[in-house]
């Protein structure tokens, strides 16, 4: 068992990390909203791994990493980033961190991670390989071969949810956590199947109670598609009721 900081400007962020942690047996220790508090949390609590979030407001993360590591050269960090920011993550393991994860976080990736970081001595000529991997990769090639099963775009009171047909039981349950940070009054969500010809029931069973959720909380929940087999699959499947209701075909 491992004692775990979490750093992260977002509440609802740190409650799902903290969740999949404990789950995996490990102990979260404390928590941080900023870079600058992450160092003296760090100070503080002398933590066996931190997760930082690299896209915090005032200190970034990849900042806080140096921080910390220049005063304590055996902290183990693990960053935490999307896939197009590439460039941010190869900056943090320049700094010192010693993993990362690409969001969205699920258990098996944070399971992984942590196991690996948490098990193995700190070999720096493995760590210099894999950062110079990471420059060495085709980015355009990574980023149009990588396509996230979800996306969530918010434009004023219109909120967006982009679902793709990778989509599974571990990463909606990802989605129905960051789905709640924009969930206020007066807004209207609308999910985009895209041209998805089919999804898993299962899965689809999950974005239907997500909708049932999302009606209590948003003015206005609507639904498109653009493939007429998804639509007949969805107007045919009557435990599917709130997506069915919602669902127009374009």
């Amino acid at each position: 068992m491992a004692d775990i900081l979490i750093v992260d400007d977002s509440a609802v962020a740190r409650a799902a990390l903290r969740k999949i942690i404990t789950s995996l047996g490990h102990k979260v220790v404390g928590e941080a909203e900023t870079g600058a508090k992450a160092y003296v949390e760090y100070i503080r609590l002398r933590p066996d791994v931190v997760t930082m979030d690299l896209t915090m407001e005032g200190m970034s993360g990849a900042e806080a990493t140096s921080k910390i590591v220049a005063t304590f050269t055996d902290a183990k960090i693990i960053v935490i980033s999307a896939m197009e920011e590439r460039g941010v993550i190869i900056d943090a393991l320049e700094r010192g961190a010693r993993h990362f994860l690409i969001k969205p976080i699920t258990q098996e990736k944070v399971s992984a991670v942590l196991n690996n970081v948490i098990e193995q001595n700190h070999d720096i000529k493995k760590h210099r390989e894999m950062v110079q991997k990471l420059k060495r990769e085709d980015t355009d090639h990574l980023v149009r071969d990588f396509k996230p099963p979800y996306r969530i775009g918010c434009d004023g009171k219109l909120v967006v949810v982009n679902i793709n047909a990778n989509i599974t039981k571990n990463s909606c349950k990802t989605l129905v956590t960051e789905i709640e940070e924009y969930l206020q009054d007066g807004v209207m969500v609308l999910f985009d199947f895209g041209n998805i010809s089919n999804i898993n029931e299962l899965v689809l069973k999950d974005i239907d109670g997500l909708m049932s959720n999302v009606y209590a909380r948003a003015s206005a929940v609507k639904a498109i598609c653009r493939n007429m087999k998804f639509f007949d699959k969805i107007q045919s499947n009557q435990s599917l009721y709130n997506i069915q209701s919602v669902l127009k075909q374009i």
